[in-house]
């Protein structure tokens, strides 16, 4: 492969995979963050803290 492919292929992935990455990145803070999601993840939140766990042996 010839240096010019070479750079611009690299040059291609670092710029789509980076843009790829915060897309996904911000695309997963949104739909953490959601208002409609709230009550699922304080529930969620309070299974560790429930009574009805048992020790495993």
């Amino acid at each position: 492969m010839t240096p010019e492919i070479h750079d611009s292929v690299l040059l291609f992935a670092k710029t789509w995979g980076a843009i790829y990455l915060g897309v996904f990145f911000a695309a997963a803070i949104i739909w953490t963050f959601w208002p409609s999601r709230k009550k699922e993840l304080d529930d969620a939140a309070q299974v560790p803290l429930e009574e009805g766990d048992k020790p495993w042996r």
